[in-house]
């Protein structure tokens, strides 16, 4: 018999490695964000605070706010903090975000043209900004986009004893204050963990399904290389994020998930800066990054992928250190009917490099489900 080559036995490990997480971190999520008698007192007073506002959306419902268009190429920092934080704060205030109260506080969100409704879901350090310059290029024209900031966010509030359950709750509530019964739905890296409870809590809801660099069940999320204390005291701070973009870019880079050994022609380089120059100001996204780091990330494992119904399209590089290719393997071997596309040439969590398959299959699926 011949022997089994090394991307088989990764391939043996990764299966046991997702079985064992599944039976070793069941529940994660609620275990996490256990809710004391304040966390409760919160919520009360939340779910009161909607009840009060909330209006059930007429038969024709007025339209509101919407957008044609935003910026497609936002300001380049400055050359010095002071200057880089203004034109930081003012790429996100000049989007002019829509707010809408939930039970679980406030959503910050862009309604953006007109056609079949797409939502775009961001990742770890992102907010709406972020999935407009990710997600946004591979729609194509004809479609709606519904562009929210999920938990802790650009503003948008993090509920206490928050899941990405309750995240994809939200999402539910944004779409019917829209009017929108049904939704494709693009999500990225840390986004695809409320994505897919999405597709599994709101099933008929969700037309379509695509994740890229999608965050997936293992036992790689029991892994946390910085402790929470340090990442607080770091993410809350603009100054010293700005220290370590210019002094260590290349940490920083490798903690976006740039593989240490790819060299970087002008147009990776160019995707690199505006990813980093994208992270700022890192304040406004503390909260949902610890949230995505120590409790969203970890939940995808609770999550039920044999429910989800929708057509899915699922896109990963090989290379991928980050989230592991096996992970991604894993999900389409469990949701029904998915399909894998798989980058074999690499680029890593930020799929860099020219990768032309991408927006067509993307594209493909998207005009599938057109109304």
């Amino acid at each position: 018999m011949e022997s089994e080559t090394e991307e088989e036995v990764n391939m043996m490990s990764g299966a046991d490695d997702l079985r064992a997480a599944r039976e070793s971190r069941a529940s994660a999520a609620d275990r996490a964000n256990r809710p004391g008698r304040g966390d409760s007192i919160t919520r009360m007073v939340n779910a009161a605070v909607y009840r009060a506002t909330h209006r059930p959306a007429p038969s024709a419902p007025p339209a509101p706010p919407r957008r044609s268009t935003v910026e497609d190429k936002p300001k380049p920092l400055g050359p010095d903090f002071r200057s880089a934080m203004h034109t930081a704060n003012a790429r996100i205030d000049v989007l002019g975000l829509s707010e809408l109260r939930t039970p679980d506080g406030t959503i910050r969100y862009l309604d953006i043209g007109e056609g079949t409704p797409v939502l775009l879901v961001h990742g770890m350090f992102g907010g709406t900004d972020a999935a407009l310059r990710q997600l946004r290029p591979l729609v194509p024209g004809g479609f709606r986009l519904i562009v929210p900031s999920r938990f802790g966010y650009l503003g948008s509030s993090l509920p206490a004893g928050a899941t990405p359950a309750r995240q994809a709750d939200a999402f539910a509530d944004l779409l019917d204050h829209l009017g929108i019964a049904r939704a494709a739905v693009l999500a990225v890296s840390a986004g695809a963990t409320s994505a897919l409870h999405m597709a599994t809590r709101h099933r008929c809801r969700v037309s379509a399904l695509v994740l890229l660099s999608p965050n997936a069940p293992g036992s790689h999320q029991d892994r946390q290389e910085m402790p929470r204390v340090v990442a607080r005291t770091l993410l809350g701070s603009d100054r010293l994020m700005w220290l370590l973009r210019h002094r260590f870019p290349a940490r920083l880079t490798r903690l976006m998930g740039v593989p240490e050994d790819r060299p970087l022609g002008a147009a990776d380089r160019a995707r690199v800066d505006a990813e980093l120059d994208g992270l700022f100001p890192v304040a406004r996204r503390a909260a949902g990054v610890l949230f995505d780091a120590y409790v969203s990330n970890p939940a995808v494992n609770d999550c039920d992928l044999r429910r989800v119904i929708a057509p899915t399209l699922i896109v990963h590089a090989r290379d991928d250190a980050l989230m592991p290719c096996w992970g991604a393997v894993a999900l389409s071997e469990t949701i029904l009917g998915s399909r894998l596309l798989v980058l074999e040439n690499g680029g890593g969590h930020l799929m860099l490099g020219e990768h032309p398959e991408i927006t067509p299959a993307v594209q493909a699926l998207l005009r599938s489900i057109r109304d």
